[in-house]
């Protein structure tokens, strides 16, 4: 069928065409809704014919003059759009929306009539619609033209299809890629209007190569949904528009499908007067994904694959690992800050929707404030949904007072008040506000203490989680501390064998907490309560019952062994951390948990590491460098950078080790490379301290090698690599690895001097050896007599130059 609108633009557009602004009522645009679905020799399409009807009404309400087509056969296809041409001979924009198959041959776009003959080359040349003829037609009459093309950018003709083209001589090969870029059309040719025209918009639904999807049956394409949903925005540029429609289907199709879109627009072009409110609820929701969709446009290409790779192997949403980065503003040119807080963000998403799937409540505006924060959290728009969640949550208290004050505590509301405060803490928990969180799950916890215990006991663990995390990553041992009271007051409580899982998880992460306390500290007390802790839990969370909460346990117990046996020299513990690394290694595996793999065989390597640095022999530092480099088989510099450059640090350290065993120059070589592959990703400017510890690292390893082998050019590197790493261990940032450095480079500077016989080298190297000394001695390390030595061969040096 064919359906005409007739109307004159109501706030349509606004064209910047002179320096007087035009009144948007004097404007005229003219549409052409192209659907083809049935198609006679082609695979048919489910869904054009509803999009069509669905681009017709919107382009309607906007106040366009539309032209609808429904499977065209190639005359009335010629025949409409010759019309179209016709009727747009006034107007100041026409827009055209087409949804079937398009090909390319010869350089130019052809779009498919359902009755396209594919018998012959030249039947088929005879049966296609040239979109170039189009668009030249509306350009020489029309300043403005929008041509959205919603059709593969693949080759739907059988393979080997050839065209011959009206007036041709020869057959051309049908394109494998389907619709081509868009040559530039001939300029506008009314006599009324500027010479040069105003410019065109091509909108095409996927990227070169691609497919565009259909949608599912009886809704509509990806593309098509996208416009509909944004084609009616205000205040925005068409430009913006079309940002907003390509970031919502790539979003949509969870990044299989890309829009792709050519513009040669000279001014500015904007939707007037929307047709959809502009303020509530509902508006504040499209906003919020809005301005995530025109974040995501500007992020770069390494971010979109870190938050790509991520949303698969953890299943979540595309939109709300976005919506989280952006709540964060997370500076994008830091990997390390991207990977560590998606790593964490979709731990936290995952939380998120299961507290959020159970929500209910008896009380109208809750719910409502709920649904919409659920909403709002699925648009990715997580400012949005917190300042809901908030308000469900005030709504909340404010019932919660009038229970308190009329002594109506009755037990299943004051479940769904905690419900609406624990999902507020797991909305403030993704947008890394812990404060608020562990505030929202204590809220949540005196709402149910007096009337369900195993849910109070949840919620109470809840609380402290958020204020170990804020511990964590704030650096707040106070929160730490109380994290850690909590916990023990829960345990108090928790019936191991009524519920195991939630005692199994209480005494899991009182265990972990207590580890990055004890990190801290001299004392070992924490340290040891940790691997208490932890062996606890085991007890509940066995392989057997819950085999992959074990091995995180596990991989935390091994990093609680780990530092208590470095710190305190003991190989037991430090074997212990290796087998309980090797236990969660049986569980977890690179197909399906690769992140979680690979990050506990680089920890298994740290643990192999310091042990080998106590034993003799190579054999466990061999099996470190082994871990190490399975690790890389999942942490590549392209995929997890920042992590990658880690491994290579520990790497490098590793065969620094094993080198000076045998004073091997070929290991040498090895770890130097691996130090320098680290400082390709940690660059002074966006990770310092980690760029200074790779400096340190090589540093030291130069100067082994130099003295070896009697190279003034490698000492001379690792005096370089000892500075730079001095530049940033300043005594109010790091006065401790600054101690350490200084002491190195004394000892490099001394061994320059003896080979030169330079005395200022020889006095330089005492002078940064005592500063060395001067701290060990504040801090109360007893190293006299190691420091004592160094002067004296020194000295020595300097008297023997007399």
């Amino acid at each position: 069928m064919r359906g005409r609108k007739s109307a004159w633009i109501a706030g349509l557009v606004a064209l910047l065409i002179t320096a007087a602004p035009i009144s948007a009522d004097e404007l005229r645009g003219v549409a052409l809704v192209i659907g083809q679905s049935e198609y006679d020799t082609l695979t048919a399409l489910t869904n054009p014919k509803a999009d069509a009807r669905a681009m017709d009404d919107a382009l309607d309400a906007l106040g366009f003059d539309v032209t609808r087509i429904l499977d065209a056969d190639v005359d009335r296809f010629r025949g409409e759009i010759a019309d179209f041409i016709d009727e747009a001979k006034d107007a100041d924009v026409a827009l055209v929306y087409y949804s079937g198959h398009g090909i390319e041959a010869g350089g130019e776009n052809y779009l498919v009539p359902v009755d396209a003959d594919l018998r012959s080359p030249k039947a088929a040349g005879e049966s296609l619609v040239p979109l170039g003829g189009l668009l030249d037609g509306l350009a020489r009459i029309v300043p403005v033209t929008i041509v959205l093309l919603d059709a593969c950018r693949t080759n739907a003709f059988p393979p080997g299809t050839q065209i011959l083209l009206p007036g041709n001589e020869g057959a051309l090969e049908v394109s494998a890629t389907g619709l081509e870029a868009v040559r530039g059309p001939t300029p506008v040719g009314r006599p009324d209007l500027d010479p040069e025209g105003l410019g065109m918009v091509i909108g095409f639904a996927a990227s070169p190569g691609q497919p565009a999807l259909d949608g599912e049956p009886g809704g509509n394409s990806p593309y098509a949904a996208a416009l509909l949903k944004h084609i009616a925005a205000g205040g925005y540029s068409f430009g913006d528009l079309m940002i907003l429609v390509t970031e919502e289907v790539y979003l949509k199709t969870k990044a299989r499908q890309l829009p792709w879109t050519s513009s040669s627009l000279r001014r500015v072009l904007s939707f007037g007067t929307p047709v959809e409110a502009g303020e509530g609820d509902e508006a504040a929701i499209r906003e919020g994904r809005r301005q995530l969709l025109l974040s995501i446009a500007a992020a770069p290409d390494t971010t979109r694959r870190y938050v790509e790779a991520v949303a698969q192997s953890e299943d979540v949403p595309l939109d709300a690992l976005y919506g989280m980065l952006k709540m964060l503003g997370v500076d994008a040119s830091d990997p390390g800050q991207i990977e560590q807080k998606l790593a964490e963000g979709a731990d936290r998403l995952k939380v998120l929707i299961a507290e959020t799937a159970t929500i209910d409540s008896s009380d109208d505006e809750i719910l409502r404030l709920s649904e919409f924060a659920a909403r709002a959290e699925a648009e990715g728009a997580i400012s949005v949904a917190l300042e809901f969640r908030n308000r469900a949550s005030a709504r909340a208290a404010e019932l919660s007072a009038a229970l308190d004050t009329t002594q109506k505590r009755i037990d299943d509301r004051r479940r769904e008040l905690a419900a609406t405060f624990a999902s507020n803490g797991a909305t403030a928990i993704v947008a890394f506000d812990f404060e608020q969180a562990a505030a929202r799950y204590r809220q949540a916890y005196d709402e149910v203490s007096r009337v369900d215990l195993p849910l109070a006991l949840r919620y109470q663990r809840a609380e402290a989680d958020a204020l170990q995390s804020l511990g964590e990553f704030k650096g707040d041992n106070d929160a730490l501390d109380r994290a850690i009271a909590i916990y023990a007051s829960a345990l108090k409580l928790a019936d191991k064998e009524g519920d195991p899982d939630n005692w199994g998880a209480l005494q899991n992460n009182m265990g972990r907490t207590l580890r990055v306390r004890g990190q801290r500290e001299a004392d070992p007390a924490h340290l040891v309560a940790a691997v208490e802790a932890l062996e606890a839990a085991l007890t509940a969370r066995t392989r057997e019952r819950v085999p992959f909460d074990g091995a995180v346990t596990k991989t935390n117990l091994g990093g609680a062994l780990t530092v208590l046996g470095g710190r305190r020299g003991d190989n037991d513990g430090l074997e212990a951390a290796v087998a309980a690394y090797r236990d969660a290694l049986e569980v977890q595996s690179k197909d399906r948990t690769p992140l979680e793999w690979a990050t506990t065989q680089n920890n298994l390597g740290a643990a192999l590491q310091r042990l080998g640095e106590r034993l003799q022999g190579t054999d466990v530092l061999e099996q470190a460098i082994a871990a190490y480099r399975a690790a890389f088989e999942v942490r590549s510099g392209e995929t997890t950078p920042y992590y990658w450059a880690t491994t290579q640090q520990n790497l490098g350290t590793a065969l620094t080790t094993l080198g000076k065993r045998a004073d091997d120059v070929e290991l040498f070589a090895s770890a130097a490379e691996a130090f320098n592959n680290a400082l390709s990703e940690w660059t002074r400017e966006r990770v310092p301290l980690d760029w200074a510890m790779a400096e340190t690292s090589l540093g030291g390893l130069y100067q082994h090698w130099g003295s070896v082998s009697d190279s003034l050019d490698l000492l001379e590197r690792a005096e370089a690599a000892e500075r730079a790493a001095l530049e940033v261990y300043t005594e109010d940032i790091s006065p401790a690895d600054r101690a350490y450095v200084q002491d190195d480079l004394g000892w490099t500077l001394a061994m320059i001097g003896q080979r030169t016989g330079e005395k200022g080298r020889l006095e330089e190297g005492k002078a940064s050896i005592e500063a060395s000394w001067a701290f060990y001695r504040a801090s109360g390390q007893n190293l006299d007599e190691y420091f004592k030595a160094r002067i004296a061969a020194i000295e020595g040096v300097l008297e023997s130059l007399q």
